[in-house]
C-alpha cells in the first residue's frame, strides 16, 4: 500500500521541480516502508562499511581484498545473523507452533554462513597481503550498536511493553524493515495464541494483516481513521493500528427481561426478547438478504463500519461494546411503547386494539429506530418480544376477581330466570289440576243415583273419594318438589 503510494508520488513528481522531487524521495525514504525501509538497511551496512574503508585507507595502506575481507565480508555475515535472528526472534514472541518456522531459519542461517565462509577462505584468503584491518570496523559498529540500543529502550518506555525484545523487533521492523510482524482476523477477533504477543497489536504497523472472509477491520493512525478493509492480505504502515474487528455473519441477541411502567402506572416486564442484526449494508431489510449476492456475500459501508467504532457511549467501565449499542435502541423502542400503552392494551388487548407484539414490531421498523441503528452501524433484521409479565401478583389476583364477578353475576341471572320459570310453571300445574280435580267432581255429581233414600249416602262415598284422590295428587306433587329442590341446590353448590 505504502509503494503504491510513492509510485504515485514519483509519477506525479516528474512534472514538478527537482527541489519538489527531492522532497518526495526524501520524505519517502524515511518514512516508507517494505522496499523502502529494505534500502534503508541495506544503505547502512554500505554506510558503516564505507566509514570504516576510509578511516582505513587514512591511516594505512590496503589493498581492496583486505577492505572486502576484514569489513565487508565480516558485515556480511553480521547481516545474515541480524536477519534470520530477527525472524527467529519473532518466532518465539509472535508466531504460533503450527506458523513457526525458527528451525528452518536456523537452517538457512547456519548453510549460509558455512558456504560463505568456505567460498572467503578459499579463494579470497590466499590471496591477502597486509595487516588485518578489522580494529577500524568496532567504532562504527559500537556506535550503531549503542544507538540501537538506545532506540529499542526508548520505544520500550513509550509503547510501555513488558519485554524489551519486542521493542527490538518492532525497531528493526519499522527501520530495516526485517521480520514484519504478521496478524490474522478471524471471527471477528485477533488470532493471538495464548501466551504471544504481536506488535501489531500491541504498537501498530509496520506489518502484515490477514482477513478472512466475512470479516473488516479498522485502522487507525495518531491523526485519526486510515481506513476500512475487508477479506484480503494487506500491509499496515507505520503508525497504523487495528481499532476494531468484527465479525459480518448476522448477530444474534438476547435480552432476558425488560421492565417499564405503563401508562396507568402498573409496572409490565417483557420477557425473552430476541434479535438478530447485521451491519448496515446501504439496503433497507426487506427481506433477511439485505443486499447480498454471491460477488458480494458480506456488503457493508465505511460509514457504517465508522459509525460503530465512534458513535458508542463510554461509561465508568470503558467504551460500551457495540452489541450494547444495538441492544439499548431496540430496548428503548419497546419501554416507549409500554410507557404510552395501559395495561389491558398491553397484556389483554380487545380484538380492535391490536396484538402489542405486531405494534412494536411495526415500531422497530420506523425511520427513527432505523436511524438509531444507522447511527450505531447496525441494522434490524427481526425482532420477536417474548411474553409479557406483571410482577406485582396483586394487580393479577385483582384482574381475575373482576374477570370472574362476570362470569359469576351472567350465572346468576340464568340461574334466577330458571327458578322463576320453574315457579310459574309450578302454578300453572297447580291451578291445572285444581281445575281437572273439580270438573272431575261435577261430572261425578252427573253419575249419582239422585233416588232419595240413596242420594246421602252416595254424595259422602264421591266426596271421600275425590278427597282422596286430591291427597293423593298434593302428596305426590310435594315429594317432586322437593326432589327438583334438592337437586338445584346440589348443582348450585358443585357451580
Amino acid at each position: 500500500m505504502a509503494d503504491s503510494k510513492i509510485n504515485k508520488s514519483f509519477s506525479s513528481g516528474r512534472k514538478k521541480k527537482p527541489s519538489a522531487v527531492f522532497s518526495t524521495f526524501l520524505q519517502s525514504y524515511l518514512f516508507g516502508d517494505l522496499w523502502w525501509a529494505r534500502f534503508r538497511s541495506i544503505f547502512l551496512v554500505l554506510l558503516v562499511g564505507s566509514v570504516s574503508a576510509v578511516m582505513a585507507f587514512g591511516f594505512e595502506e590496503v589493498t581492496r581484498l583486505r577492505v572486502w575481507h576484514n569489513i565487508f565480508f565480516p558485515l556480511l555475515i553480521i547481516s545474515f545473523v541480524i536477519f534470520l535472528g530477527a525472524l527467529i526472534l519473532r518466532d518465539i514472541y509472535e508466531a504460533s507452533r503450527k506458523d513457526s518456522m525458527m528451525l528452518v531459519y536456523l537452517a538457512i542461517l547456519i548453510i549460509l554462513i558455512s558456504f560463505s565462509l568456505q567460498v572467503e577462505y578459499k579463494y579470497v584468503v590466499i590471496g591477502l597481503t597486509g595487516p588485518s584491518i578489522s580494529r577500524y570496523l568496532i567504532m562504527p559498529l559500537a556506535a550503531l550498536f549503542c544507538a540501537f540500543l538506545a532506540s529499542a529502550r526508548y520505544f520500550q518506555d513509550i509503547y510501555n511493553l513488558d519485554n524489551y525484545g519486542l521493542a527490538a523487533l518492532y525497531l528493526m521492523a519499522s527501520f530495516g524493515g526485517i521480520a514484519y510482524p504478521k496478524i490474522k482476523i478471524s471471527e471477528g477477533q485477533k488470532q493471538i495464541e495464548a501466551g504471544k504477543k504481536n506488535r501489531l497489536d500491541l504498537i501498530g504497523g509496520p506489518g502484515y494483516i490477514t482477513i478472512r472472509p466475512g470479516n473488516v477491520i479498522l485502522t487507525e493512525r495518531l491523526h485519526g481513521p486510515a481506513g476500512v478493509y475487508s477479506a484480503g492480505n494487506f500491509f499496515a504502515s507505520r503508525f497504523e493500528s487495528i481499532a476494531i474487528s468484527l465479525n459480518l455473519d448476522d448477530q444474534h441477541g438476547h435480552v432476558p427481561s425488560v421492565s417499564a411502567t405503563t401508562k396507568d402506572g402498573i409496572t409490565v416486564t417483557v420477557r425473552d426478547v430476541h434479535f438478530r442484526y447485521r451491519v448496515w449494508s446501504g439496503y433497507r431489510v426487506t427481506n433477511t438478504t439485505a443486499g447480498r449476492s454471491q460477488r458480494n456475500p458480506y456488503p457493508y459501508t465505511v460509514q457504517a463500519i465508522r459509525n460503530m467504532a465512534y458513535n458508542r457511549t463510554v461509561s465508568a467501565d470503558g467504551l460500551a461494546p457495540w452489541h450494547d449499542a444495538v441492544k439499548g435502541a431496540i430496548v428503548g423502542s419497546i419501554t416507549e411503547y409500554i410507557s404510552k400503552h395501559q395495561l389491558d392494551q398491553i397484556t389483554a388487548p380487545r380484538y380492535v386494539e391490536g396484538d402489542p407484539r405486531k405494534e412494536i414490531g411495526i415500531q422497530l421498523k420506523t425511520p427513527e429506530v432505523r436511524d438509531k441503528l444507522k447511527d450505531a452501524g447496525a441494522q434490524l433484521l427481526w425482532c420477536d418480544i417474548g411474553h409479557f409479565e406483571v410482577e406485582n401478583k396483586a394487580v393479577s389476583e385483582q384482574r381475575i376477581d373482576t374477570w370472574k364477578a362476570g362470569w359469576v353475576g351472567n350465572a346468576n341471572v340464568k340461574r334466577a330466570y330458571g327458578e322463576a320459570q320453574r315457579i310459574a310453571y309450578q302454578e300453572i300445574g297447580h291451578a291445572e289440576a285444581q281445575a281437572e280435580i273439580l270438573m272431575s267432581i261435577i261430572h261425578a255429581f252427573d253419575d249419582i243415583d239422585m233416588e232419595k233414600e240413596k242420594k246421602d249416602r252416595n254424595i259422602r262415598n264421591v266426596i271421600l273419594m275425590r278427597t282422596a284422590q286430591v291427597l293423593e295428587a298434593l302428596a305426590l306433587t310435594t315429594e317432586k318438589e322437593k326432589s327438583s329442590g334438592k337437586d338445584t341446590k346440589k348443582e348450585g353448590k358443585q357451580s
